[in-house]
């Protein structure tokens, strides 16, 4: 329903908007001011210079991403921003309409644009991966700071458990 409701956004530029920040896991502020300099298609990166932290951070980008730029290339050349809007940033600033719009059409409250951070966070929890490794892809120093993003449900957990006991259980 989430992805129904972006297809049917009229800014193509907010739907990429949200489809980005959701499959790359950064924060708003970082997706709406990202750059086309920032970014390395053919390598699969993107290199964002400030971060929350005041340090660089490498994006790794999923091949979804990267079909999504690419077919954003042409028209996003002015000024160099990615999502560039008539606003004063000269990039996309707070899309609030939008993201009202998406989540009354998918059915969806209480959401906020940083939710799609912590949703591919507990995906790749669910599907296994280490927090480690999480942290590493949302730009964490400290596990501790990924624990509250990646919201583990009690099956990944159980099969663990399960595959734990099964192994005990063939060596006794």
């Amino acid at each position: 329903k989430f992805f129904a409701a972006l297809d049917k956004l009229k800014s193509k530029t907010t739907a990429d908007f949200f489809r980005v920040a959701l499959f790359t896991g950064q924060r708003r502020a970082n997706v709406q001011a990202m750059r086309w300099e920032q970014l390395d298609l053919r390598a699969g990166v993107w290199q964002i210079p400030d971060t929350k932290k005041n340090t660089p951070h490498t994006v790794p980008l999923v091949p979804e991403v990267v079909k999504i730029l690419k077919a954003r290339q042409p028209e996003g050349a002015a000024g160099g921003w990615v999502f560039p809007s008539h606003s004063g940033a000269g990039h996309l600033v707070e899309p609030k309409k939008a993201w009202r719009s998406v989540l009354k059409a998918a059915g969806l409250e209480g959401y906020r644009v940083h939710d799609l951070r912590h949703t591919i966070a507990s995906w790749q929890a669910a599907a296994g991966t280490s927090l480690q490794i999480i942290g590493k892809g949302l730009g964490h120093t400290q596990t501790k700071t990924t624990e509250r993003y990646a919201h583990v449900e009690n099956s990944p957990v159980r099969e663990a458990m399960s595959r734990a006991v099964a192994l005990m259980v063939k060596a006794g």
